[in-house]
């Protein structure tokens, strides 16, 4: 027969971690998740449709509303600005991807102390 648990229902805050410490499969799983929606990759990739479907409209319309504008082709200007927005916004976004802080927590017991103070 097992022995009984000086804890019957765990310490709070240790449920998302295993007996050695790591974090679980779902965590993992979260921070991937939270990755796939992060802002910064949604609003580069709206950048980017929108760029594209206007430097396809300045490359391919008409003459007459290509220099509209003082002779200034404003969509295909405007396009490429926003590709390369769009563009630095998605490389931002793979390359410092979001990560969840794991909690700090002091002290054990029911009277434990909040995360611990960042400095």
């Amino acid at each position: 027969m097992t022995e009984p648990d000086d804890k019957p229902f765990g310490v709070p805050g240790t449920e998302g971690a295993s007996a050695t410490g790591e974090p679980e499969v779902d965590e993992v799983a979260v921070a991937k998740a939270a990755n796939r929606f992060d802002i910064r990759r949604l609003i580069g990739g709206l950048f980017m449709l929108y760029g594209l479907i206007l430097l396809v409209l300045g490359l391919v319309g008409s003459h007459h509303v290509k220099t509209k504008a003082a002779g200034i082709n404003v969509n295909l200007w405007t396009g490429l600005a926003m590709l390369v927005f769009g563009a630095l916004m998605v490389f931002w976004a793979l390359a410092r991807p979001t990560v969840p802080k794991p909690e700090k927590v002091a002290g054990e017991g029911p009277g434990q102390i909040g995360p611990a103070p960042t400095a």
